[in-house]
């Protein structure tokens, strides 16, 4: 390739960038101009935030401090409960999603547009719309973050099958092995790292995803935080955040120990 024609890629790779730059920034800018996005307004209330969370917030109130310990059993119930029911729907869809798994191609594209439609759809939607099917409690909050939830993990599960190595598979396919005996000794064994550590992080999410489903009456802890907020009792909120903190930071090193021994 001669000089000249290496400078000129050069600068149409260059042109290239400007232009993407460009074109990003303009977007930037309609999209604040159509919000009506306002920086001004945005620093001038930061003194606000400050002075709220710093005279209202704190100090957190211990006063009911016992009440609370219901609300947070409930919310690692819910967790433990999604978790563990999503993962064992989202390894049979997983497999049915994997082209190296799934017994036909049709079955893969029908599973992955309903997986795909499921989990377009926030959890906090779900649980809103469970609400008012099934009434306000417990089981809404699980079965929202369950539908979510399965959706999730088989996007995930079926990605990592599909990064197996394929050495093993068609190894076994060339000494007549059936569906099942691949996916038992060629599948299982290199996927089951992957789904630990998946499976584990859904957990960490669902701590999260529960602690706010009391928001729309979907049990958990987030039942004390808008209940406390309704009432302007932000000295509990504050208690009940606190605690919710606590919880997420104490499973997250949980998980991250169980990770590091099983993965």
């Amino acid at each position: 390739m001669s000089e000249t024609t290496q400078e000129m890629n050069s600068k149409y790779k260059k042109t290239k960038r400007y232009l993407s730059l460009v074109f990003f920034l303009l977007i930037v800018v309609l999209a604040a101009r159509y919000i009506e996005f306002s920086l001004i307004e945005l620093l001038q209330s930061i003194p606000q935030i400050i002075s709220f969370i710093v005279v209202d917030f704190f100090p957190p109130s211990f006063s009911d401090i016992g009440s609370y310990m219901g609300p947070v059993i409930d919310t690692l119930y819910i967790s433990i409960a999604a978790t563990t029911i999503s993962s064992v729907i989202a390894m049979f869809f997983g497999f049915m999603m994997s082209y190296k798994t799934t017994p036909h191609p049709m079955v893969r594209v029908v599973i992955r547009g309903i997986v795909t439609f499921f989990r377009s759809i926030p959890f906090l939607l779900w649980a809103s719309l469970l609400v008012v099917i099934l009434g306000v409690g417990v089981l809404p909050g699980i079965m929202g973050l369950i539908l979510f939830g399965s959706a999730f993990l088989a996007r995930v599960y079926a990605e990592s099958i599909e990064e197996i190595n394929s050495d093993s598979l068609e190894a076994m396919d060339a000494a007549g092995a059936t569906y099942f005996h691949k996916i038992k000794h060629a599948v299982i064994p290199q996927f089951l790292p992957s789904f630990f550590s998946w499976t584990l992080f859904m957990f960490e999410i669902n701590i999260r995803a529960s602690a706010i489903l009391g928001v729309v009456g979907a049990g958990g802890i987030g039942v004390l935080i808008k209940e406390t907020m309704d009432l302007f009792q932000y000295g509990q909120t504050s208690m009940v955040i606190t605690i919710m903190i606590i919880m997420i930071l104490f499973v997250e090193y949980i998980t991250n120990r169980i990770r590091r021994r099983l993965i």
